[in-house]
């Protein structure tokens, strides 16, 4: 005998709409017998034991302790007492609740449809067989309803019933959506009392208070769906709703907002830590806290009952609550907390920037100064060298010390005033005649031929800039005349576009691709250094206005020209 009633049993344990079916034909049956006889009562007490047994909320082999069973049974008591039309009323709202909620869980069309069914027959029963025995008044559709109760609705449950069930790899049991459940009860409750409102206050019939209600609720419902869907015209209530929802008064929006706002007129990481974590008062339920940083710590607001530790990369907040907060609320915090360490942590960086910014300054006017003093230093060598041969003529010797003597005192001055005003321009600009006469005799002993290709007594040069790129240029021929002997090395000077344009070259071999790709670019190695002088002499004439290139590169035509930039 057992095992003959173990076979009924797994078919519909199987299958979790087979067991609804059943709960709903019992509960069928019973409100056809009457709930006012005893044996319509047993029938909705066998209903209440298939939907417990059905019910998607607590699993079949959760152990229930005594004093759950014992609010259970007390529960179903006081219903089984308690028991009119009007409370069967309030059961079946909730019941389609219940069954729809889990309607929306359902992926599959083929695994909503036994719900949606269901749903459909509660609402049918709500409304022909329960209320018309509800209301104080006659209903002249009540042969009607009888025959339908009689006929339809039990072939309804049947289908559910029956209805095939889904593949198990899309099936999901065991969950409902509260949200929706508590929406589809709140919807029948209401057409529920409209109807009866209509009827008392309009002296409707019972079913055209019925179909006005339901309309209207139709309308209501079309009229938030269309102002409630993010991709329609409308409001988008929707989105408004979940982020104030998510939010709890202040919008993830308006905080990145306040935060960037913040970040922009705060100097140091610890100044935005604290003005932002002080605008977190305005959430409600938020004291006070505390703030740490590498760099400092700080308080804001009051100390409360509840506290909350967030640490995000480096920056710990610590929340003063006035209640424990919520699990939307606590993720709420924990983002606010991971933004504001992202924006202090951006505040640290940029402050690395300017940090490195000022000393690379500070090294490239190293640079440069080191260079120029190089400069000088191989001025002050070729007098000495020029002094120091057996066969030097005194009075020449004389004349060439007088002329190189103030141009190396004026070029010192220079360089110390670089040294006091590393951001300061370039120099004063000076009669290219002059200039040229200087370096021509300046170089008199190097063997360089200097040559003009163009009147310049209108021209003017920028001393600083010209001197720095030519004597690193004529450095560097020189560099290479030590391995190539008879290198011829020439410096020219003429007239381009109103201005002045240096040409320095040599008839040597052509320097390699990548290294005259990398040229006044960026240090370069290379067999006599790494290329810092004319590095640092081709930013210096950029900042100036004018730019250094390599104007040819042929074997016997290696030519670096120095010329204004164009405009734009």
């Amino acid at each position: 005998m057992t095992s003959g009633f173990r076979a009924p049993w797994r078919w519909f344990s199987r299958v979790p709409n087979r067991l609804l079916g059943a709960s709903l034909l019992v509960l069928h049956l019973g409100m056809l017998q009457g709930i006012d006889s005893l044996v319509g009562r047993t029938l909705v007490l066998a209903h209440l034991g298939l939907f417990l047994i059905w019910q998607p909320v607590v699993r079949g082999a959760h152990r229930l302790a005594p004093r759950d069973l014992l609010v259970m049974v007390a529960v179903i008591a006081l219903f089984l007492l308690a028991m009119s039309w009007g409370a069967l009323a309030i059961w079946l709202m909730v019941l389609a609740g219940v069954i729809g909620g889990g309607a929306f869980v359902e992926i599959g069309a083929r695994g909503r449809l036994p719900y949606q069914l269901a749903v459909a027959y509660l609402v049918c029963s709500l409304f022909m067989m329960v209320l018309p025995r509800v209301v104080p008044v006659e209903v002249a559709e009540r042969p009607l309803f009888d025959v339908l109760a009689l006929t339809v609705l039990p072939a309804l449950t049947l289908v559910v019933m029956l209805q095939p069930s889904a593949p198990e790899s899309v099936r999901r049991a065991g969950a409902i959506d509260f949200l929706s459940t508590i929406l589809l009860f709140v919807v029948l409750a209401i057409s529920t009392l409209g109807g009866f409102a209509f009827m008392w206050l309009m002296h409707l019939p019972y079913l055209v208070a019925l179909v006005t209600a339901l309309f209207s609720m139709a309308v209501v419902l079309l009229v938030l769906a269309w102002a409630w869907h993010p991709s329609a015209s409308g409001p988008q209530l929707g989105m408004v709703f979940a982020r104030r929802v998510l939010s709890v008064g202040l919008s993830f929006e308006e905080w990145l907002h306040e935060v960037a706002s913040v970040s922009v007129s705060a100097d140091t990481p610890e100044a935005l830590a604290d003005q932002a974590c002080q605008r977190m008062l305005r959430i409600p339920g938020v004291c006070g806290g505390h703030w740490r940083l590498a760099e400092g710590e700080g308080t804001f607001g009051e100390v409360a009952a509840v506290a909350r530790q967030l640490t995000q990369e480096g920056l710990t907040v610590t929340l003063y609550l006035r209640r424990a907060p919520s699990p939307a609320l606590s993720w709420h915090f924990s983002l606010m907390v991971r933004m504001l360490a992202e924006f202090c942590r951006e505040k640290r960086h940029s402050r690395q920037l300017e940090t490195l910014s000022y000393l690379r300054a500070i090294h490239e006017t190293g640079a440069r100064l080191t260079h120029d003093i190089k400069n000088l230093l191989q001025s002050l060598n070729t007098l000495c060298y020029t002094a120091a041969r057996p066969e030097v003529d005194e009075a020449a010797l004389r004349a060439l010390v007088s002329r190189q003597l103030p141009v190396i005192t004026r070029r010192l001055t220079q360089t110390l005033e670089k040294l006091q005003h590393p951001e300061g321009s370039p120099g004063e600009a000076m009669p290219a005649s002059v200039w040229w006469q200087e370096c021509a005799a300046r170089h008199a002993s190097t063997g360089i031929r200097f040559e003009l290709s163009a009147d310049i007594s209108s021209l003017e040069v920028l001393p600083g800039v010209f001197n720095s790129v030519l004597d690193n240029l004529i450095q560097n021929a020189l560099d290479k005349r030590l391995l190539l002997p008879g290198l011829d090395i020439f410096v020219q000077l003429g007239e381009q576009n109103r201005g002045a344009i240096l040409t320095v070259g040599d008839d040597g071999a052509a320097l390699p691709d990548a290294l005259a790709g990398q040229l006044m670019r960026a240090p370069v190695a290379s067999q006599s250094g790494l290329g810092m002088g004319l590095y640092q002499a081709a930013r210096l004439a950029e900042e100036a206005g004018y730019e250094l290139g390599l104007s040819s590169n042929q074997d016997g035509r290696v030519q670096f020209c120095l010329r204004q930039a164009a405009a734009g």
